[in-house]
């Protein structure tokens, strides 16, 4: 096996099309013909249903596919990491984070950039349960996570705090009340994230034992949406305050405190335990961790 056969069966795979990953890696079609026919060989079975369309694969292929990707990404990663040891003039670092988490990023960003303009940074959009897997296949250095993923592989640091805030548009009839109760809200229609969380759960069962379970009337796929359905006076939700500052400070939305229940959630910056992290991303973390302390976070 050889890494460029590797290469082959992933463009292949990835393209789905010999004459497009050969384009893509700059061979004759016949090479990576050839490259995936003597993995083939190497493995003992067929890699590619070719009775479908290109790129299907058997479940040989899928088990090679998996530990192929790996072994290119952290071949990568040794180019890198041997590139970014020139004072940090070069380098990248990638960061897994879903929509809300991806906003704490932002002044880290900045300051980040400021200090290491040569230094590309990847934000990767994921789905907060995909992060942990993404972290130990080796596709990005660091994630973002609002939940202890409690893997023996992945170290995990509080960096920030951040809450989750009932809302309702300014025309109300809470939102002018310092203070509610939940049973306030008995026969409100609630507006749901579609993606499951463990702190919506968290609310569904914490209304439930109160005597006032929700009615979801709406599941919507971004908090974008979720505000603005609620300043549209559809309905009422819970979202991370860090997503609503500008709607709050404009008077668009009003949060409500609920005398029964404050949901804190603790934001994580996220890393493989056992493994060097690439200079770019210790840089980052050094960056994380001076701003946590400035703004009063935990540290670590």
């Amino acid at each position: 096996m050889e890494i460029t056969q590797l290469e082959a069966f992933v463009a292949v795979v990835d393209e789905k099309s010999f004459s497009r990953a050969a384009a893509k890696l700059h061979r004759t079609q016949p090479a990576i013909s050839q490259a995936v026919r003597r993995l083939e060989d190497w493995a003992g079975e067929p890699l590619l249903d070719r009775s479908a369309k290109s790129g299907v694969l058997t479940e040989a292929g899928r088990i090679l596919y998996d530990h192929a990707k790996r072994v290119l990404n952290l071949r990568q990663d040794a180019r890198w990491a041997i590139d970014e040891l020139h004072a940090l003039e070069r380098g990248r670092v990638s960061i897994g984070a879903n929509e809300s988490t991806a906003l704490y990023l932002l002044p880290i960003l900045k300051k980040f950039r400021e200090r290491y303009p040569r230094i590309r940074v990847d934000v990767q959009r994921s789905l907060s349960r995909e992060i942990p897997i993404a972290l130990l296949r080796y596709e990005i250095d660091l994630g973002v996570l609002s939940y202890n993923p409690h893997n023996p592989e992945i170290e995990s640091k509080v960096v920030s705090l951040d809450e989750l805030c009932l809302i309702v548009p300014p025309t109300h009839s809470m939102a002018r009340r310092r203070q509610a109760s939940v049973h306030d809200f008995a026969k409100e229609t609630f507006i749901a994230h579609s993606i499951d969380s463990p702190y919506r759960q968290r609310v569904i069962d914490l209304f439930a034992e109160l005597g006032a379970p929700l009615a979801i009337g709406m599941q919507l796929p971004t908090v974008a949406t979720i505000k603005k359905s609620v300043r549209m006076r559809i309905g009422i939700a819970f979202a991370p305050r860090m997503c609503l500052e500008d709607e709050l400070a404009r008077g668009e939305l009003v949060a409500v405190r609920l005398k029964e229940m404050r949901i804190q959630r603790e934001l994580r910056l996220v890393y493989r335990r056992h493994t060097t992290l690439s200079a770019a991303a210790q840089a980052f973390l050094l960056t994380a961790r001076e701003m946590a302390v400035v703004q009063g976070g935990k540290g670590f």
